[in-house]
């Protein structure tokens, strides 16, 4: 990485991609690109600025522009929904400004490929698939659902379905037009994301573990959700169901379903990481 300021970066490949750019004849597409990309990614900053999450770098990619932001994951669904939804409205804003455009300049190959752009960005983002913006609006919703390790899970398999049928599309084009190669491109770009995001992800749900326990004491009031289970249960079981929206209780019943205790999620984590993930609910 290339560091401009504190908060922008360049990835060291963006230099030759425009040479070769400039070499072929495409630089003015590829800054058209670059452009567009950066306004998607602007209406994402100011939603994380408006909804007070701290920003930690715009980083310029080879093949776009991406926002990271300072915690390595947004405690609130909403806030996440309405952050990742940003970018993409900002492709149908843009859109929507073409006629507009048109009317004004006329009809030109640079509307065209204005409007083609913002056309595959919005399908592109659109799709249930991380670490795209479709792909953590539908985390979130699923995170509210049936908590974030559950979520994580479904999506990750969500992802690897929809990452083979762009593969799949890829080489169809490429074979059609037998030098496109972008998209194809775009698909190993995904797929090297997605990799590290289930590596991100599996570091995130250990934080969680130790941030459950904690997390009604640092916040003081939360909404919270109680769960039903039997003694024999594995403990560990119960973790897909938590999440860091909300607190849960659980009630334990024996196999006549009949009322033995109550334990709070703070005692599941501990008696989990105290005595060994072979636990039952009976052992806490």
């Amino acid at each position: 990485m290339i560091k401009i300021t504190r908060f922008f970066y360049i990835h060291w490949l963006v230099l030759p991609l425009l040479a070769l750019s400039y070499l072929v004849g495409g630089l003015y597409s590829t800054f058209m690109a670059y452009a567009i990309v950066t306004i998607h990614e602007l209406f994402h900053l100011f939603a994380a600025l408006l909804l007070k999450e701290r920003i930690g770098a715009l980083v310029l990619l080879p093949f776009g522009m991406t926002l990271r932001l300072a915690a390595r994951i947004i405690r609130s669904p909403g806030k996440e929904i309405m952050i990742a939804a940003a970018g993409p409205l900002a492709n149908l804003l843009m859109l929507m400004l073409c006629p507009l455009l048109a009317g004004l300049y006329g009809d030109s190959l640079a509307l065209w490929q204005f409007r083609l752009i913002n056309l595959f960005m919005l399908f592109l983002n659109c799709l249930p698939c991380l670490p795209l913006d479709g792909g953590r609006m539908v985390k979130a919703f699923l995170t509210i659902l049936c908590g974030y390790t559950t979520a994580i899970s479904i999506m990750r398999k969500l992802s690897r379905l929809f990452l083979v049928l762009l593969f799949m599309v890829a080489i169809l084009l490429l074979i059609i037009t037998k030098i496109n190669l972008s998209l194809v491109i775009v698909c190993s770009f995904l797929a090297l994301s997605l990799i590290r995001e289930k590596q991100e992800n599996e570091y995130i749900i250990m934080q969680e573990l130790l941030y459950n326990k904690t997390k009604l004491k640092s916040r003081g009031l939360m909404r919270s959700r109680t769960i039903s289970a039997l003694a024999s249960l594995p403990a560990r079981s119960l973790l897909k169901r938590l999440s860091y929206d909300c607190y849960y209780v659980i009630h334990i019943l024996n196999s006549s379903q009949q009322y033995l205790r109550t334990v709070s999620e703070a005692q599941l984590v501990d008696a989990l990481l105290q005595k060994g993930w072979h636990i039952s609910l009976d052992d806490i």
